[in-house]
């Protein structure tokens, strides 16, 4: 049976994470689908980002109702890292968490939100991601094309393609986790408590 810390997320506790990261106790801080992003990319390069650095990064200053909104929220984004490392680290499948949205009357998933993290991850620890190989390289292609859609000034992808970037992300981040690990760099260690 899995520690608490390395228990993954019930449904419910996703939901009052996804909720307190868009409520006005948190003003700076990313959607949880960008938030999963960011921290896949943290854990796919084994950066040495402490969890008061990530927190930030993530949430920015929010205001905690009490002492126990803090440790359960705080909590919640811990185990929502562990899992990830935890499914990269055993070579499980990979999915991304992503929202849904309605459009056009029907649900789809949108994977914008957690490209969009996982690219800032990368903007924010350039220096270790600018050491990746020309080969690799091309690994975040579909995370970055999909995450500019975001941007208005990018042209729209049509159907097919943005499918097509989506069934390569799993495969993408799998790759990315592997080099970083055969590489050894720039550091094996987990992401730090503290």
């Amino acid at each position: 049976m899995p520690s608490e810390r390395n228990r993954p997320l019930s449904e419910d506790e996703l939901t009052a994470l996804d909720q307190f990261l868009l409520s006005a106790s948190c003003s700076e801080a990313m959607p949880i689908d960008e938030a999963h992003g960011y921290l896949t990319a943290l854990v796919v390069s084994h950066n040495r980002a402490t969890q008061s650095e990530w927190l930030s990064a993530i949430w920015g200053t929010p205001e905690f109702a009490d002492s126990h909104e803090q440790a359960n929220m705080t909590g919640c984004l811990l185990r929502m890292r562990n899992e990830i490392a935890t499914v990269l680290g055993t070579h499980c499948p990979f999915e991304p968490l992503v929202i849904e949205e309605e459009e056009d009357g029907e649900v789809v998933e949108a994977y914008e939100g957690w490209c969009l993290g996982f690219i800032h991850a990368v903007a924010d620890h350039q220096e270790s991601w600018d050491k990746l190989a020309k080969n690799e390289q091309e690994l975040l292609s579909p995370i970055a094309r999909i995450a500019l859609l975001l941007n208005e000034d990018e042209p729209d992808m049509d159907d097919e393609e943005y499918e097509a970037c989506i069934e390569l992300l799993p495969g993408a981040v799998a790759g990315l986790y592997a080099y970083w690990e055969a590489s050894g760099s720039p550091g094996q260690e987990s992401i730090g408590c503290g």
